[in-house]
Order: C-alpha cells, then sequence, then structure tokens
C-alpha cells in the first residue's frame, strides 16, 4: 500500500492527519510521500512528478488529507491516475469537505460538522478532533495552561482572562504550572502575563517561539490539571486523549450573548460541560455585586478519547471489507 499525504500549512489539520497515520502504521505497512500544496501552482505537472514511478509498482493507493487547499488536490489526483495509469486512488478527507462531498469515497469528520446535516453514506464521524492517545503516567504536581487567542468562535476578553489565570494560580498554589501561549494569543495578553505572573513562583510563562516549546506535548500528557481557553477545540480534545482533569477557561464577560457567527465549536465545548467531560473556570455574574470566578470540576470517570483508534480501525474495514 502507498499512502499520498497531501498537506496545507495549518497545524491543527497536519496534526490531526500524522495522529491518524501513525496510528494506522501500527496496524498496516505502507510507503508514504508526503505532498506539499501550500506552495505548488501547477498541479498537473507536480502530478507527473508526484506519480512517475508508478508503473514499478502494483501497490494498492490512498490519496488523503485535510484542508480546503488540500482536497481539490486529492480528487484532481484521483482522477490523473485514472485517466493516465487506470489505477484506482482511494480518496479520504479528513474533516468536511465544503463541495464535492459525493466525490470522496470516505470523508472521516468531525460530528459538530454534520450537526443540522444528513449524514451521506461514505461520512464517518469522530468527538472533536483526532489526537493521539496518550498513556503517560500523570504528574501530581504538575498542571499547565493553554492559552488560545481571537477567533471566530469566541470573544476573547483580555481582563476576564487575565482575572481566570490569577484565580488558578491563587487556588493551586501547591502546583507547578507551565503557561503556553499560541500563535494567536495577542501580543498585548503576551505582555500582560510577563507583567503580571512573575509574582507566582509557581508560574513559568513559556512563549510560542522560545526554544522551551518543544516541551509542550510532554506537559500536556504529563499534568494533572490541564486549563484551556474553549477557542483551541483541537487542543481541548488532545488534552481528553491523556490522563489528567480537562478544564475549559471562560474567556467572555458572562454578560456577553452572541448572536451572529459561527456556533458549532461553541455547541461542542457545551457538551462536554454538559456532559462533565470537562470542567470549568467560571466568571459569576449576580446582579448588584462584582463578578467572581468559581471552579466546577470534570466527572472522574472517564477513560482518555481515543477516536483516532476508531477511526484507523473504520478506514482499514473500509480498504479491506472482508478482513
Amino acid at each position: 500500500m502507498h499512502i499520498y499525504w497531501f498537506k496545507d500549512s495549518i497545524t491543527g489539520h497536519l496534526k490531526q492527519v500524522d495522529a491518524l497515520l501513525n496510528q494506522l502504521k501500527q496496524e498496516l505497512v505502507f510507503s508514504l510521500t508526503s505532498i506539499d500544496c501550500s506552495k505548488t501552482k501547477t498541479p498537473l505537472k507536480d502530478s507527473e512528478s508526484i506519480f512517475s514511478k508508478l508503473e514499478e509498482t502494483d501497490q494498492s493507493i490512498i490519496l488523503i488529507g485535510a484542508g480546503h487547499k488540500v482536497y481539490s488536490r486529492i480528487l484532481q489526483s484521483k482522477k490523473y491516475l485514472k485517466n493516465n495509469y487506470g489505477r484506482h486512488a482511494t480518496s479520504i478527507a479528513i474533516l468536511r469537505p465544503t463541495y464535492e462531498v459525493n466525490s470522496f469515497d470516505l470523508i472521516c469528520a468531525p460530528k459538530h460538522d454534520f450537526q443540522k446535516r444528513r449524514l451521506p453514506k461514505n461520512v464517518i464521524t469522530f468527538q472533536g478532533s483526532l489526537a493521539a492517545p496518550s498513556h503517560t503516567p500523570v504528574n501530581e504536581n504538575q498542571a499547565i495552561i493553554a492559552i488560545g487567542g481571537l477567533s471566530k468562535h469566541y470573544k476573547f476578553d483580555k481582563e476576564i482572562l487575565m482575572q481566570q489565570l490569577h484565580y488558578i494560580l491563587n487556588i493551586y498554589p501547591n502546583y507547578e504550572f507551565k503557561i503556553f501561549n499560541s500563535r494567536r494569543t495577542p501580543d498585548a495578553i503576551n505582555l500582560k502575563i510577563k507583567e503580571e505572573l512573575n509574582q507566582y513562583s509557581n508560574a513559568n510563562f513559556i512563549d510560542l517561539n522560545s526554544p522551551g516549546s518543544d516541551v509542550f506535548q510532554d506537559s500536556l500528557n504529563q499534568s494533572a490539571l490541564k486549563f484551556v481557553t474553549p477557542d483551541s477545540s483541537n487542543l481541548v480534545f488532545e488534552a481528553l486523549s491523556a490522563h489528567g482533569k480537562t478544564y475549559l477557561i471562560q474567556i467572555e464577560d458572562p454578560k456577553y450573548r452572541r448572536i451572529f457567527g459561527a456556533k458549532k465549536i461553541r455547541k461542542s465545548m457545551n457538551e462536554l460541560v454538559n456532559l462533565k467531560r470537562v470542567g470549568v473556570v467560571r466568571i459569576i455574574n449576580k446582579k448588584g455585586m462584582a463578578n467572581f470566578s468559581k471552579i466546577e470540576n470534570p466527572s472522574e470517570h472517564f477513560e482518555p478519547l481515543a477516536e483516532v483508534k476508531k477511526i484507523a480501525f473504520s478506514i482499514m474495514k473500509f480498504i479491506n471489507p472482508q478482513e
């Protein structure tokens, strides 16, 4: 089997496909070719180069990728292989394409992408996002705070966030916190964190662009407590794929009511809260009183999510239906 991975430059897309391919490696033997779709402007010429040695093998072919920039390239390549080599390739889209949904052999997408849509026959769904499950034992004195930033899903309030960070660090003085920002975190918030959180001996701010940022994944897997802003939905599900407790940090003023804009991520996060999959660091607003923070704990009986295993199994059944 030969898998061709069509890539864009979006970290969330790359991490999900990478987690899936790593899971498939545990069950299947395949060769892997990566194709960068973020720069190529001549797809036909690129296809001639990519598939030039195809006649030397009769391996089955899978074309896979995530992101709007790659979906058209996958379908173009499928057609190219059929017309030029007479070869069938299985086309797999990770996440929901916004066009030509029925042209893919298989689509693996989050449930929230089909909340108000009929589920096509070529679609299998998973909860949230695909993340490699971690079985690393947690360090009971270690905690992490992961901060996102501006998005179309939440109104990111700098003052609310800082209030929440102070609250978290104060109520958990016996934990060693690593605080990570992201590429979406505004510079003003990065600066404010550096200025205000220096007073805490148990907090270490690690900037995305600093040499120490490469410890993020290990910190996420090893931390007993994981606090994540809900705009970072992929990261929330990464945290839920490891042991430990995950909490959403409220980043909107409690008086704020969203009327327009994207709501599917908010619904997904609210569902996690209602099921007690995650806890919440919540801002409470009472009439005539100052806002105050309150923490609500998640249920402790859930095991780490393993959605990537479910999807890998479904793909194997699809490509080898008799096994």
